[in-house]
């Protein structure tokens, strides 16, 4: 059967066998994160102004742009600390301007709360993560990850404009932002037990 590990593996083993056949092998990875960057903010400008399809069109490239800085820099030999740190920092960014776009939306809908909780749980799902690596724990797993966010979140907003059509309402998205933010903190939870599980744990007498 296949798990998560199996399917985001072999969704970069495709995305190195396009990027090393392909131009975008001699482009600067950070100028990838940047224009991943920028897309993602037009996402978030058409959350905002409640053509979802649309934003979810761009959402997809933008993650899919996003997965290339990566390889990029590895095939080319360019990796840094700081494009890493860049990557994230961009990350962090685009997901809050998605998440402010759809908050302003549902600004008087009780969805406004749920979309609420979907970007605390989604931020402290990367802060738990990030301290606890500092701390030396490092294999942190979880539920919702930011592959799964980035799928849920783009296929939601794009059948969306299906349950707008046939349901005169935004049930598709709406499902969507309630699932995230159950699922994200959730795997917040689970990181935070993963932690006291491994402080728990007795010293190797090794």
């Amino acid at each position: 059967m296949l798990n998560r590990h199996h399917l985001v593996e072999g969704y970069y083993k495709l995305i190195k066998n396009i990027v090393s056949h392909s131009p975008l092998a001699g482009m600067n990875p950070n100028s990838i994160s940047l224009t991943a960057s920028i897309i993602g903010v037009v996402a978030a400008f058409f959350f905002l102004i409640g053509h979802s399809a649309i934003a979810g069109i761009f959402l997809l490239l933008s993650g899919i742009l996003d997965t290339l800085d990566g390889t990029v820099a590895r095939l080319g030999e360019r990796a840094s600390k700081f494009g890493a740190v860049l990557d994230s920092s961009l990350d962090r960014y685009v997901e809050m301007f998605v998440f402010m776009g759809i908050t302003y939306h549902f600004k008087d809908s009780p969805m406004f709360f749920w979309s609420f909780l979907a970007i605390m749980g989604s931020m402290m799902v990367s802060y738990i993560r990030a301290r606890a690596q500092s701390l030396g724990v490092q294999e942190l797993v979880g539920f919702m990850q930011r592959f799964e966010r980035f799928v849920i979140l783009a296929a939601g907003a794009i059948f969306n404009a299906w349950g707008v059509g046939y349901f005169g309402s935004e049930i598709v998205l709406e499902i969507a932002i309630i699932f995230l933010a159950l699922g994200t903190n959730y795997t917040a939870y689970q990181r935070l037990m993963i932690v006291k599980k491994v402080e728990e744990e007795p010293a190797d007498p090794s």
